[in-house]
This record gives structure tokens, sequence and C-alpha cells, in this order.
């Protein structure tokens, strides 16, 4: 009589390999964020999602890959595939209608839940980039992205001419870079709510100080 195959299931597979990959990219992220780039090896990631060091090379790749999937990984947090300008608080800070004061908020909010969850991998990411092609393309764009943003939200609030334009935009991006953060948090022991109150009022100050001028909003119709 012929032996019976039993069937292959293909999905419990698919999600037993995926529950190993957040394991991995877990402990990737604490042990970079604990021991920094020279610090932190394949083997001792390993150790700690309780895997072998080939299963690490399988699931994710090299150090470098896996320095750069720890980072992504952290930054979409409970919700992977959504981009962050469409997620709360984001997207009440680049919305089309909210107040200067809303954006402000939602902005330091929104920068306080990243930062908590990927800050210090940001760092690592920073001075990693030097030593590897792939960790610079990663850092290079997500500080263009961060630029970008800025930008955005200071047209969206307007400013007088292209010199206030350009002076608020650097001075968004080093208020909300995760240095400030890294420094407030961790040297100045500053609490995440503290870091969050300062730069609320910080881009407020910033976006709504001189040489702005209100964007004009549609009449409604009666």
């Amino acid at each position: 009589m012929p032996a019976v195959k039993r069937p292959y299931h293909a999905p419990v597979r698919i999600e037993q390999a995926a529950q190993t990959r957040d394991r991995i990219l877990d402990a990737a992220a604490a042990a970079f964020a604990a021991h920094g780039w020279a610090g932190t090896t394949i083997a001792s990631v390993a150790r700690a999602a309780g895997v072998s060091p080939q299963a690490v090379h399988l699931s994710v790749g090299a150090k470098p890959a896996l320095l750069v999937a720890a980072v992504e990984h952290a930054i979409a947090g409970d919700q992977p595939g959504v981009p962050l300008a469409e997620r709360e608080p984001f997207r009440t800070a680049f919305g089309p209608d909210a107040t200067l004061q809303a954006r402000a908020r939602a902005l330091a909010a929104g920068s306080r839940g990243v930062y908590q969850r990927a800050g210090p991998l940001f760092l690592v990411l920073a001075q990693a980039a030097p030593l590897d092609a792939e960790l610079a393309a990663l850092w290079e764009r997500a500080r263009a992205r961060r630029l970008e943003d800025c930008r955005r939200l200071v047209q969206l609030v307007g400013r007088a001419g292209p010199a206030a334009r350009s002076k608020v935009t650097d001075l968004l991006f080093v208020y909300s870079g995760p240095g400030v953060y890294a420094d407030l948090t961790g040297d100045r022991g500053w609490t995440g709510e503290a870091y969050e109150t300062w730069l609320a009022a910080a881009v407020e100050d910033l976006l709504g100080g001189p040489g702005r001028r209100e964007r004009p909003r549609p009449a409604r119709r009666r």
C-alpha cells in the first residue's frame, strides 16, 4: 500500500519564517543599540534570537543587511508596509487643513514615536555609513526624505521668500533630527514627554516666526 503523503502547509512555513525573522530583527536592534556597529556580531544576534548564525544569513543576510533591516523593522513598528506619512500623527502634520499648533504637536509626537523605536539605530547607521555602500545609501535616503518633509512642512505653513524658507527648513531639519533626541533624552536625561513638549513648542515658534504668511484657504460655498 503506497505511503500517504502529508499535505505541505506553505502558509504555516511562511508564518514561521516571518516570526523567526522578526525575532532576529528585534535581537539585532537591541544589539546594535547597546553595542554599536563594531560591537555587534552575527553570532551574538543569533544567540539572542535563539537561532544559528546560518539562519541569520539565510533570513536576513550579512551584517550590513542586518542593520538595514533592523532600522526598517524598528521604524515600521506595529504597522509594517504603511508609510509614516500615511499614519497619525504625521498625517495631521502634513495634512491640508491643520493649524500651525496642530502641525507642530503632530510632528513632535511622531518624531518622538519614531526615535523611541529607532533613534539609537539611526546613530549606529550614521557611524557605519562610511564603511559600507549599502548603509551609506540608506543613510542618505533617510536624510533626504527627512529634509524633504521639512521643506514640505515649511511650504504648507508659508514663508515670505526663498531665503526665509531655506533657513527655516535647515533649522527644522536640525531640531527634529535623531541626534538632538539622543542628546536630550540620553546625555541630558530628558523624558520622552519633555522632548515632545519642547519640540512642539520649538517647531511652532520656528514656523510662526517673522516672515510667515498664512496661505489663503478657498472660500466655502454656501
